[in-house]
């Protein structure tokens, strides 16, 4: 049996996603929709006492190809290869990104905008502290972003003992969290020689998975920053909950609690992988591989990122079954498990929902937001938000806007990113060819 047969989350279990995520090619040209609320109230001699206006989400572009960069240039892109394009919100409408820049000395860069203005986080050619500079984040094009503003980011390093990086940016300066060539704690003899997209959440803490070289051996390792001390939480040989041990490790997601879930495939154990949580908490399998899902299937694999909020609830996409399209949007927490969404399904707005992407986000008072493949509606992929039993279409391709303009494909891998404000970001591209493309942000306004 080779690897993606036995492995409980990654590249199989989203196949049928991917391939239809990937239908997409083209951004958006610049859409904005408003909303008009008017209150009328009875006729009266008297003149009508002002009423306070709702807030109305509108869509807005954030970003887009072709547009003045600061610092000079113009941005280019907003992915990398077969990276997806995640854009974070926080719960002042700030939008953190990666952008690629054409025509500048800085062609690369982590940027944050608002509703006025875009700003530069940390570009190429810029000083890391301890020495050295910033040589290129096409490797880690997912940058994290909290609601005070600072951002956790990866990024390649030139000019020094290391090569590469965690890093933390707030109020213009650059904080180094871990650098390879350096000790790795908790593993004895242990040296960073790699890393993967940190997470962050608003007491600053920063959880990551690192590669770390022991003699002749490499290890993947699970780290949490808190509190300006490095500790490691799980890494690959340690004991797994139900038996076994850890293998390999998915992106972790962080509360603001400083719990971290995150998926591991496990050796040796009872379950071949599964959903755990530790951090705040002590390590815990919140699902296995193997287990029945509240439809009555099987969970064969999980996608390779979850979602945690700050009720410690957990999403996560599931296989189920032997069904290579079989796959449910689930919802673990201390009372089990519950089902947002299942292939095969009604999708809110017309026809079913026929797979869903890897990257579930948690926005404001428990709701997710999620993309989706569509079968028999007005368009091939759909971002979705909602609680179990009510959920709504936010955006789908095809969907005809306010000016009369049609949404086209959404980015390659497409992913949607929930902020606390109950807003979220997602990206489109206008022409698969030249990969222009754009980000844009559907809430309430400001930021």
């Amino acid at each position: 049996m080779d690897a993606s047969q036995r492995s409980p989350f990654g590249g199989p279990l989203l196949a049928g996603a991917r391939a239809r995520l990937t239908v997409a090619g083209a951004a958006v040209l610049c859409l904005w929709i408003s909303v008009l609320w008017a209150s009328l109230s009875e006729p009266d001699r008297k003149a009508p006492a002002p009423s306070a206006s709702p807030v109305v989400d509108t869509l807005r572009l954030v970003v887009a190809s072709g547009q003045a960069a600061p610092g000079g240039g113009s941005f280019n892109r907003f992915d990398v290869s077969s990276q997806p394009i995640v854009a974070p919100v926080n719960n002042r409408g700030q939008i953190a990104f990666y952008a690629s820049v054409a025509r500048a000395k800085a062609n690369e860069g982590i940027f944050l905008a608002t509703a006025s203005r875009i700003i530069k986080v940390a570009a190429v050619g810029d000083a890391v502290p301890g020495g050295g500079v910033l040589s290129e984040f096409a490797r880690h094009p997912l940058p994290a972003l909290n609601d005070t503003g600072k951002i956790a980011f990866g990024a390649t390093v030139a000019g020094a003992r290391a090569t590469e990086g965690i890093f933390l940016a707030a109020d213009d300066r650059l904080k180094a969290i871990a650098l390879t060539g350096t000790d790795a704690p908790g593993v004895r003899n242990g040296t960073f020689i790699e890393f993967d997209a940190p997470v962050l959440n608003n007491r600053d803490e920063i959880a990551f998975v690192g590669t770390v070289r022991r003699g002749r051996e490499t290890l993947q390792v699970l780290y949490l920053y808190s509190n300006g001390v490095l500790r490691k939480l799980a890494g690959g040989g340690d004991p797994a909950p139900r038996g076994g041990t850890f293998d390999r490790f998915g992106l972790p997601a962080i509360n603001n609690k400083g719990v971290v879930a995150f998926p591991a495939i496990v050796e040796h154990g009872a379950i071949l992988g599964g959903i755990f949580a530790v951090g705040a908490t002590e390590l815990r399998l919140l699902v296995g591989a193997g287990e029945i899902g509240p439809g009555g299937k099987m969970l064969a694999r999980f996608s390779e990122r979850a979602a945690i909020d700050d009720e410690d609830n957990v999403a996560f996409v599931a296989h189920l079954g032997s069904s290579v399209a079989s796959e449910a949007l689930l919802i673990a927490n201390a009372s089990g498990l519950t089902q947002l969404a299942i292939v095969g399904e009604s999708a809110p707005g017309s026809g079913h929902f026929a797979a869903f992407g890897p990257r579930p986000n948690f926005g404001r008072s428990a709701t997710i937001a999620f993309v989706a493949a569509i079968d028999g509606g007005p368009g091939p992929l759909g971002i979705y938000m909602g609680n179990p039993g009510a959920i709504r279409r936010i955006a789908m391709v095809g969907d005809r806007l306010a000016n009369g303009d049609v949404l086209p494909a959404l980015a390659l891998n497409s992913v949607s990113s929930a902020g606390s404000n109950g807003g979220l970001t997602f990206a489109t591209m206008t022409n698969p060819e030249d990969g222009q493309n754009g980000i844009y942000y559907f809430g309430p306004p400001g930021g």
